[in-house]
């Protein structure tokens, strides 16, 4: 029963492998590894793409099951970015390696607050719509700012 789960999600993962084997570098070759912030950018674009069809996936299942944005947003896309981060620190840490599983669980909210957040509010200000003002719905967002500032 194993080794046919294992069969169904290779068949079911391949294209999505497939797709990003020719369109990202791997660095960790010889031969591609001058190319390591190609790479990075390349996963970096893949991983946008994958999250605007992740909150775009999850808009329409809360709609259609009638739970609010805020709900969904909280529990399932906060969980959903936070478990693969936890899960990556718990794997170094177990490794000896506990500084780098503080940093990378540091880190990663950092990126997110910095590049998630500033480019998309850079962009609007800067090329969209230039001298405008973002409004931010979130009163919890300086919060969770601060909260991160004083963990650092």
């Amino acid at each position: 029963a194993d080794g046919k789960m294992n069969k169904i999600k290779w068949i079911l993962t391949w294209p999505l492998i497939f797709l990003l084997f020719c369109t990202i570098p791997n660095c960790s070759k010889p031969r591609w590894e001058k190319f390591f912030m190609l790479t990075f950018v390349l996963s970096t674009l893949w991983i946008a793409l994958f999250s605007y069809f992740m909150v775009w996936m999850v808009t329409v299942i809360g709609y259609t099951l009638g739970i609010p944005d805020v709900i969904m947003g909280i529990t399932f896309l906060a969980a959903g970015t936070s478990v693969p981060d936890c899960m990556a620190s718990l794997i170094v840490a177990r490794q000896g390696l506990g500084d780098m599983a503080v940093s990378n669980t540091i880190g990663s909210n950092v990126f997110d607050i910095l590049v998630g957040l500033g480019v998309p509010w850079g962009l609007q200000t800067m090329v969209v719509n230039y001298g405008s003002f973002v409004k931010i719905n979130s009163k919890g967002l300086v919060y969770s700012v601060a909260l991160l500032l004083g963990s650092v």
